[in-house]
């Protein structure tokens, strides 16, 4: 089980901090299962990383989770995925980023404008690189991390 509120990993963006915490998971995550895993913190995905979950054991963990109401789907706002593609664009990234990674992006985004602190569960090397870029704390699920390759 993760036990998550207080631990960080970002590159230097870890500070504690009083934001209530919000966990935006990629596929990986998902297929890793963490959603049934890690508590104390909403989790959010957005739709287009729902939609890249295909294998059936996962799709029947992540129906699941839903159902007992573990996370939420949220389309991130058009505002926000503009953002997420100029940050992109900003370090030369923006080509490589599918929808899936510029919707993760976007949203924690979104939520740190609202005031909380977005925690990102992603194994993409791009998309740790954007969210560094914008200090936006990220967790790897399986691989080490940009900052430990």
């Amino acid at each position: 089980m993760y036990a998550l509120e207080g631990s960080t990993r970002s590159g230097g963006y870890g500070r504690a901090s009083s934001r209530p915490v919000v966990y935006i998971f990629d596929t990986a995550a998902f297929l890793s299962a963490l959603q049934l895993y890690i508590y104390g913190g909403e989790i959010v995905a957005p739709p287009a990383v729902v939609q890249e979950v295909k294998d059936s054991e996962s799709v029947s963990r992540l129906e699941i989770a839903l159902t007992v109401d573990r996370f939420r789907v949220e389309e991130p706002s058009r505002q926000s995925v503009e953002k997420a593609m100029r940050a992109a664009l900003s370090i030369g990234l923006s080509d490589k980023l599918s929808q899936a990674d510029l919707e993760v992006v976007a949203l924690a985004l979104e939520y740190r404008s609202r005031g909380y602190r977005p925690v990102v569960f992603t194994d993409d090397y791009d998309v740790q690189r954007v969210l560094k870029s914008v200090g936006i704390e990220y967790k790897p699920v399986k691989n080490l991390g940009i900052d430990k390759r």
